[in-house]
């Protein structure tokens, strides 16, 4: 059986994620009644900190992960929805006050397609709210990763191989927004560097989500050898004298309305 998203595994490794999302909750300044969409929802905390924040409103979760939304069926309130569907696939027409997501949209390669279909699900006057990792993200990560991949043990073993994330700069994300028809947006990078205090902290945010692509794309038998050497890789470069694992994050965050 392939490696998957474990939901409730995530729940355990991503403080962080559910700390960014609050805060931009916070930025909102939700008035109550609001209809919102919340793509790549994961484990449902932050779709359920929409709910509450709108009672006389919606909020319509989607993700592709059946692992991750019934994780987030434990966490459903009455005005909450949830539907398993690739953020590629929505398809409303101007349903929405706002269209949100939190630390996803960087698992999404065709920006220019979804966005315009964010476009057509928003209301005359809609909000589109998003931060995911930008350009520069989680550079030891990803180092380490690229000399896995491209190692003597494992390159043979993968063909073809795709790289799982979309991290783009803030100028190059302005004119996509502007060709999927939203004329009012704001783009701008953010650092959220991390301090895990502790090596199982650190471990689980790896494992879960970010080598799932990485070890489905190797045969069965090798993809926990990879996840293991990766894991201890970066417990090296990343650990501190005080005993924390360090990892810079670069979030682009997107402000856009729809006239």
């Amino acid at each position: 059986m392939r490696s998957g998203f474990d939901g409730k595994k995530y729940e355990t490794s991503s403080s962080h994620q559910k700390e960014w999302g609050e805060k931009v909750i916070e930025e909102l300044g939700l008035k109550g009644s609001e209809h919102i969409l919340d793509l790549g929802c994961g484990n449902g905390l932050i779709t359920k900190a929409l709910a509450e924040r709108v009672p006389e409103g919606r909020v319509v979760g989607v993700d592709s992960s059946h692992s991750m939304l019934e994780r987030a069926c434990f966490h459903q309130l009455e005005n909450m929805e949830f539907l398993l569907s690739d953020i590629n696939d929505i398809n409303f027409k101007e349903e929405f006050d706002i269209v949100f997501s939190n630390a996803a949209m960087h698992w999404i390669k065709d920006h220019n397609s979804v966005l315009h279909k964010i476009h057509a699900s928003l209301k005359r006057g809609g909000i589109l709210r998003m931060q995911f990792a930008g350009e520069g993200n989680c550079p030891t990560l990803i180092r380490i990763l690229e000399e896995s991949m491209d190692s003597s043990v494992f390159g043979e073993m993968v063909h073809d191989f795709e790289w799982p994330w979309y991290m783009p700069d803030a100028e190059s994300y302005e004119e996509i927004l502007s060709s999927a028809g939203f004329r009012e947006y704001r783009v701008w990078m953010e650092d959220a560097d991390r301090y895990f205090p502790d090596e199982q902290s650190f471990a689980g945010w790896i494992e879960q989500p970010s080598l799932v692509p990485f070890m489905n794309a190797l045969p069965e038998d090798n993809s926990a050898l990879f996840r293991d050497m990766v894991i201890e890789k970066a417990k090296e470069a990343a650990l501190q004298s005080d005993g924390t694992y360090f990892e810079a994050f670069r979030r682009i965050n997107v402000s856009a309305f729809k006239e």
